[in-house]
Parts: structure tokens; C-alpha cells; sequence
């Protein structure tokens, strides 16, 4: 029986890459629908205050970004890895780059021509106050600059594949492709951004590779709710962490943790890891009860 809740809504990049992801390892997962703004009371409830998306559950214990998300993945099933080789850890570099600068220039390439009236109202005030350096009113002077950018790095990857490799990295996908995908997905993704994705897509290697990733993508998750997945949650018991504690640190420490650049509440709790591979707290949540959240640095 599935034990893993994605919680998730359908046009998040960040969220595609994980359903990729989850396909790749043929796993069985609870889907749990947020909202796409705040507020995300039931979301909050589990990690105590991160709200982007998504965010994965394990029992007791909660991801926040993909980074950790994917990590857990990789540890519940290690075959096939999301880190192949020859790239390996490196595919952890190129989807760093991915998810941040080129993330920003594929949304504002996306978003450059959205129509009045075709947002929720208070999205824009939404991602305004919670992404830091976002504005919907900045996106007509800057969107020529960043569609540049999505351009570049479509040639490179294009250059990338042109010896016929799959993926990559070879012949097995990973992180990387994962990462860069979610971005060309999220393109293609917004009607009004169409006839600059056809453009991208005219580089007949990237368009196969796309095809490629995509289809791990089986459809979606088993339907569920979040008072399912909280009440799960409170039914288990947190895992072991083990790790290490960053010097200026202590294990038990009482701490804050802030997402960087978000304007998001902060995750309060005791400290029981700090270290390269990330930070994980344990925290009780009043409907949860004892939860573990790990986030990566």
C-alpha cells in the first residue's frame, strides 16, 4: 500500500519534476491538491510553515523543495538512481542551475503575454509578496532579456544531445534532465506562451529528449485529501535522521528555518540536523502531531 503523499497542484514545474520522477521509479503515491496561493492552512499544518510546492510525505516525515524530495525518493528506492553515471553528483549542479536562474527565465518567458483577466485574482499580489524580486508588472521590460536566455540554454542542450545520446548523461536520465525538463514542460504548458515554445521546440534533439522524459510521467497519483494525509501523519512515527550539526550549532537547539528568497513563514523547531546535505527539524503540529521536515540548503 503507498505510504507517499505528493502534495501538489497541476501546473507546478517543480511538481511535474516530481511526478517524473516518481514514475521513473515506478512508485505508488497519494495525490493531495493545494491551492496554487496562499493561504494553504492544511499544507502549513504538516510543515509548519513552508508553502511553496511541492512538498512530498513520507508517514511523519515531510520534504520541502525537490532537492530533499528527491533525496527521500532516492533513498525509498535506489533502482534507477536519479544520479547515473558518468554525471552523477554532477547532476545535482545542473539542476541547481536549472531551478534557479533558468527556472526565472523560462517562468518569465511563459508568463510574458498573459492575457488580462487570465490569472486568479491575487495571484500576482501573491507571488509578489512570497517570491522576492517577482513582479507580474516588471515581466513586459524583461521578458525580451529573459527569452534570450531560454534560447542559449535550449542550444546548449540541443548541443548537448546531438551525438545521439538519450539523455544527458548517456543513456539513463537523472536530475538534471528532470530539472531542465520541468522548465521546457512549464512552457509548454501556458497557452499564451505557444509561439515562443514552438520556437524552442524547432531543435529536433531537445524535442525528442522532452518526448523521452515526459512519458514517465503516468498520469497522476492515487486521489486522496488533506485530512487523509494528516491523519496519516499522525499515525506515524517520525524516522531516525542521522547527520551531522554544523559548528555554531547544537543538536536540540531551538531554530528557525527560512527558505532563501521567500517571503514565506518560517519552519520553527529543535534542530537534529545541519550539514551539506541539508537541515531537518522536528517540530508537533496541533492536527499532525510529531513531524520531522527536511529541507535542503
Amino acid at each position: 500500500m503507498a505510504d507517499i503523499y505528493l502534495h501538489h497542484y497541476e501546473s507546478s514545474p517543480f511538481a511535474e519534476l516530481v511526478r517524473v520522477a516518481l514514475g521513473m521509479k515506478g512508485l505508488d503515491w497519494f495525490s493531495v491538491h493545494i491551492p496554487n496561493m496562499m493561504p494553504k492552512p492544511d499544507l502549513v499544518e504538516l510543515t509548519g510553515g513552508y508553502a511553496r510546492t511541492p512538498v512530498l510525505q513520507i508517514g511523519a516525515d515531510i520534504y520541502c523543495d525537490t532537492a530533499a524530495i528527491l533525496d527521500a525518493l532516492e533513498r525509498r528506492q535506489p533502482s534507477p538512481s536519479l544520479y547515473p553515471a558518468p554525471l552523477g553528483p554532477l547532476h545535482r549542479v545542473v539542476a541547481s542551475w536549472a531551478g534557479a536562474a533558468q527556472f526565472g527565465a523560462h517562468v518569465g518567458a511563459a508568463m510574458r503575454n498573459v492575457p488580462p483577466g487570465a490569472l486568479p485574482p491575487g495571484f500576482a499580489d501573491d507571488r509578489k509578496r512570497r517570491f522576492v524580486g517577482f513582479d507580474f508588472d516588471l515581466m513586459p521590460r524583461v521578458a525580451p532579456h529573459l527569452e534570450t536566455q531560454v534560447l542559449v540554454a535550449a542550444d546548449w542542450l540541443a548541443l548537448t544531445l546531438a551525438d545521439g545520446r538519450p539523455f544527458i548523461g548517456g543513456d539513463a536520465p537523472g536530475h538534471g534532465d528532470l530539472a531542465l525538463y520541468a522548465n521546457l514542460w512549464f512552457l509548454v504548458a501556458m497557452p499564451f506562451a505557444a509561439d515562443f515554445a514552438e520556437q524552442v521546440f524547432t531543435r529536433a534533439a531537445l524535442a525528442s529528449w522532452f518526448a523521452r522524459i515526459q512519458s514517465f510521467d503516468d498520469g497522476g497519483g492515487i486521489a486522496s485529501d488533506a485530512a487523509s494525509a494528516i491523519a496519516h501523519a499522525r499515525a506515524a512515527s517520525p524516522a531516525a535522521v542521522s547527520g551531522s550539526i554544523e559548528p555554531g550549532f547544537t543538536a536540540g537547539q531551538r531554530v528557525r528555518v527560512r527558505t532563501e528568497t521567500s517571503g514565506d513563514d518560517p519552519v520553527a523547531g529543535t534542530l537534529l540536523r545541519a550539514d551539506s546535505s541539508g537541515i531537518t527539524l522536528h517540530r508537533t503540529s496541533d492536527r499532525a502531531g510529531r513531524c520531522r521536515v527536511f529541507q535542503c540548503n
